[in-house]
């Protein structure tokens, strides 16, 4: 095989290998899982397209014409056509937000996720091939290639895509051994057959690639508070990162709430630091963020995540929906929250929320609840919220078969690896219940026996948390008790959720205020039941247990007077609630109005515009260039003579930094290219000789030069000579 098909081999299947590391990773992060065959066909078929076409402009310009000419046509003859792929796009973007952002979930976004769930994937594959084609083999850039693909990858770890890890020692290793390849072709292979010096460069880049990981790396990191202050608030989407420092000094709350589901196990470090302070009518559990998926890392480490989830924007005045059955009294509450020693977007309600006085963002499976700007420190916001009515005989006769396959999915998933054990404790507490009710209270008054406790040594290595504080530990604080009995009951067909937030204190203060601290910082667990929804249970016993009253009948005079379900609420049964919103908070709207068809097509107005203008630029860069070069005889030479030499490289004849020109031209002619020799009489002639070369001479080098163009790239039988 020829010296130049092994280089044009390799710099392809470089890329493809570069392109699928970044792919596969990617595709990770989204949680998407295709056929790896599929994957590995669509990026090696993306990568040589985009090879090919970066490195012929003239082909990039008529592509785009194509393009423009499509569009104008779709436009005047086909504008429907055309307002369907907007509107499509427009949609793939929102809900490409939606789910990089947020990681959807409810079963109308789990449609749209496998509607745009293929064309995900292209996009994809296009923008990684067409970024590391850009770089890595247009530009040649190794520093550039490297470098993103590092950032890309340290990104999508600290965003919890483990398998990020292992990606990136994979892509030090391609890039290592591509820098190292590189060198070798540009030094003509003189040392020895590439086979052998591949062998050696990727021995060394796994060496250097994963000599990395064995390193130690228990060492404490430098601080520098200002500076890790000043980033947070400016990039305060980094405080969810793994290992972040985003909980600022001075806000001890959320770093404690939050750590209670990624940092399971431990002594507990609370202190008495005010967080909040609350007005309401009665104590309860104030939901900071909700947890459906417990995890081992690789590492053994164990800690509660989400699976997907979808949040939704409602401005000022918009409503949550009611989760729990039209048939389930409720009974319609609000409480004002004034944060005092925290700043952080997460809005805090009891169960469940329905009507806040800010604009904000709720999770539709789980209803967490973010503010659009952060709150800081005594800025207040009211909360209305409903709570239903339980009747405990009615209670025990549900269970959970209103679930979807894929809620069951999500919320009876534990680990694989999780020990038999847990899942036999947890069948021998409840095969004799009769049901689900009964079945939930046997394992939270199982684990109220043990003994509560903040001062807990960690999970040992390699042991599973539950597992741990079941069989070993047997006393924990509100973490352990909560994890336990959410595992449990999913093991046992259950469904369940972690919760964390903050328990008010039992009673107000003399002012009539909870006043909330470090210390009142929880986790619970929520099961689900059909028509009453998510139910709050108690396994820490530290708190009091939930009672539900028994109900002599449907028509008792205990139950709440309110309407069954808010769908066509009266207004003035919240109008007294709503006096303590100021007026500014009462505007009504909505970011999900309906599209304005005649703004679109403006749009793709401005769309095809644009287009219409980056091709002229084009045409007009190209044109004026052709147009500089025609005046300037003396610089036509050079220019058409480093055009052969680029060309003749292609071909396996790559200039040594060592020739002259008459040797060069002396090698390249024995293989056939005798008009070469002309060539370099008039190059020499031009630029050693300081003559001005006449039309026709620039016009044979023209000539030649498109000879060469017009000549197979991959020629076997001069391949065969090289």
């Amino acid at each position: 095989m020829g010296r130049r098909l092994k280089e044009v081999l390799y710099e392809y299947s470089i890329n493809i290998a570069l392109s699928l590391v970044v792919v596969f990773s990617a595709l990770e992060g989204f949680k998407f899982h295709f056929p790896w065959f599929y994957v590995f066909l669509l990026t090696a078929v993306s990568t040589i397209f985009f090879l090919f076409l970066l490195k012929r402009p003239l082909l990039i310009v008529l592509l785009l014409i194509i393009i423009l000419i499509g569009d104008f046509a779709l436009f005047f003859g086909y504008r429907d056509i055309l307002v369907s792929i907007f509107l499509y796009i427009e949609g793939f973007v929102k809900w490409i937000n939606a789910y990089m952002n947020y990681a959807p979930s409810s079963p109308a976004f789990s449609a749209l996720t496998e509607k745009y769930k293929v064309f995900t994937l292209f996009v994809t594959v296009g923008i990684v091939t067409f970024l590391i084609s850009a770089m890595n083999g247009l530009m040649r850039s190794w520093f550039l290639t490297l470098l993103s693909g590092m950032i890309f990858f340290v990104v999508q770890w600290y965003n919890y895509v483990d398998k990020a890890y292992f990606y990136l020692m994979v892509y030090v290793l391609l890039c290592f051994t591509d820098i190292g390849v590189k060198n070798y072709f540009r030094k003509n292979g003189l040392r020895g057959p590439l086979s052998a010096f591949l062998a050696i460069v990727m021995l060394f880049s796994s060496i250097s690639a994963f000599g990395a990981e064995l390193m130690p790396k228990a060492f404490s990191p430098l601080k520098w508070d200002r500076l890790e202050n000043w980033f947070y608030d400016t990039f305060p989407f980094t405080r969810e990162w793994r290992n972040g420092e985003g909980k600022p000094k001075g806000t001890p709350a959320e770093d404690v709430f939050v750590s209670f589901a990624s940092d399971l196990g431990g002594a507990a470090k609370v202190s008495n630091s005010v967080v909040m302070e609350v007005e309401t009518k009665e104590s309860t559990y104030l939901r900071g963020m909700v947890y459906d998926q417990y995890v081992i890392s690789p590492s053994g480490k164990s800690r509660w995540t989400n699976y997907v989830q979808q949040y939704r924007y409602e401005n000022v005045g918009g409503v949550i929906p009611v989760t729990f059955s039209r048939n389930v009294k409720y009974q319609i509450k609000s409480l004002k929250i004034i944060p005092v020693n925290i700043k952080s977007d997460i809005l805090f309600s009891p169960w469940q929320p329905y009507k806040l006085s800010d604009s904000f963002y709720y999770e539709e499976e789980n209803l967490n609840l973010k503010a659009k700007t952060s709150h800081a420190t005594g800025e207040p916001y009211f909360v209305i919220y409903l709570t239903p009515s339980i009747d405990l005989k009615d209670l025990k006769e549900k269970g959970s078969t209103s679930l979807s396959e894929e809620e069951r999915k999500r919320y009876l998933s534990y680990p694989s690896n999780l020990p038999e054990r847990v899942k036999e404790l947890a069948y021998s507490l409840t095969k004799d219940k009769q049901n689900q009710y009964d079945k939930v209270k046997a394992v939270e008054e199982y684990l109220r026996k043990f003994p509560y406790s903040l001062d807990v040594p960690p999970t040992p290595p390699g042991r599973d948390f539950v597992d741990y504080f079941l069989f070993d530990l047997k006393k924990g604080y509100c973490t352990h008790y909560a994890t336990a009995m959410a595992v449990m009951l999913r093991t046992v067909g259950i469904p369940t959720r972690y919760v964390v937030g903050f328990k008010l204190p039992p009673a107000p203060d003399k002012n009539g205020k909870y006043i909330v601290t470090t210390a009142d910082a929880h986790a619970w667990v929520e099961v689900y039941f059909d028509d009453y929804g998510w139910v709050t249970f108690e396994p820490t016993p530290h708190y009091p247990s939930i009672e539900f009253p028994i109900f002599l009948s449907s028509t008792s005079s205990d139950l709440p007077k309110e309407d069954i379900l808010p769908d066509n609420r009266r207004e003035e049964d919240f109008k007294n609630i709503e006096e303590g919103m100021s007026q500014s908070e009462k505007v009504t709207g909505s970011e999900n109005a309906p599209v304005d068809k005649k703004k679109e097509i403006k749009l793709i107005e401005v769309l095809g515009a644009f287009l219409l203008i980056m091709a002229s630029s084009i045409f007009a860069l190209y044109f004026k260039k052709k147009k500089t070069l025609d005046k300037d005889e003396k610089y036509l030479v050079i220019y058409y003579y480093d055009k052969i030499v680029r060309k003749l490289s292609k071909r396996g004849f790559t200039m040594r930094d060592s020739e002259t020109t008459l040797e060069y031209q002396e090698r390249v002619a024995k293989e056939g290219y005798k008009d070469f020799e002309q060539i370099t009489r008039i190059y020499n002639k031009t630029v050693y000789g300081s003559k001005r070369p006449s039309l026709e001479e620039i016009k044979r080098m023209k000539e030649f030069f498109d000879s060469l163009k017009k000549e197979r790239k991959f020629d076997i039988k001069r391949i065969l000579r090289i």
